[in-house]
């Protein structure tokens, strides 16, 4: 597996199927923050339930691997209308989760404004899980923002999540372990978590956007960056 990362090795990225995290340690991460690839093909309850099941029978056995005992588990995950009906995503994923072992700890919005997209597609909720035995006592926070989408890096194949939402999930997260993105994408989760002085891994599928987040992070493959280390040392 090709790996980017920074000088001082606090910022890392894998480039790989985020199914299997073998390069992380287990519980050494106390914030996964991400937005998996939206539903957005199909109609009728029946292929949105085998979304959900699909995304917690991938991902969610090596998530709650390298994730902290006392480690948040955030998702910004879209909802729409496909047609019939309001499907409710963030609800069958919060399903699909608590049979693998998560527990949903509170919920956020994210609405998207000036946008040209249909009214059913600018909902996007931020569902936050604890591993079931480690519950998060209720606080006064309230999440919710009305912002526009941000403009995407030229390069992106993919939209981003607002900073502002992405720095509120870390502030009131776990402040112990790395940041994880396992669907790195354009790398705008790596770039809030390092301004917010956070250690960060990534990991991205596509070497296209793989290659654009290293480049916007300043990472060097992982070679490159031992050579220069090494230098540095002598």
């Amino acid at each position: 597996m090709k790996r980017y990362a920074s000088r001082d090795g606090r910022v890392r990225l894998f480039v790989g199927d985020s199914r299997r995290l073998g390069g992380i340690a287990t519980g050494s991460v106390g914030v996964i923050v991400t937005s998996p690839p939206y539903w957005v093909r199909g109609r009728g309850r029946a292929r949105a339930e085998r979304y959900a099941r699909e995304l917690a029978a991938g991902f969610a056995r090596e998530w709650r691997r390298v994730l902290a005992d006392r480690g948040d588990l955030w998702l910004v995950i879209g909802d729409r209308h496909d047609g019939i009906e309001w499907v409710g995503v963030d609800a069958l994923v919060a399903a699909a989760l608590r049979r693998r072992g998560f527990r949903l700890q509170s919920k956020g919005l994210w609405a998207q404004v000036r946008s040209r997209e249909r009214w059913d597609n600018r909902v996007n909720y931020l569902l936050r899980f604890r591993k079931a035995d480690r519950p998060v006592r209720p606080d006064g926070h309230t999440l919710c923002w009305a912002l526009p989408l941000p403009r995407s890096h030229p390069e992106s194949l993919w939209d981003a999540t607002p900073d502002p939402v992405l720095r509120g999930i870390l502030e009131m997260s776990a402040r112990r372990g790395a940041v994880l993105d396992p669907f790195a994408g354009a790398g705008t989760v790596g770039r809030v978590a390092v301004a917010l002085g956070r250690e960060w891994i990534g990991v991205e599928r596509d070497p296209q956007m793989a290659s654009l987040a290293a480049r916007r992070l300043r990472l060097r493959p992982v070679a490159e960056a031992a050579r220069s280390a090494r230098r540095t040392a002598q």
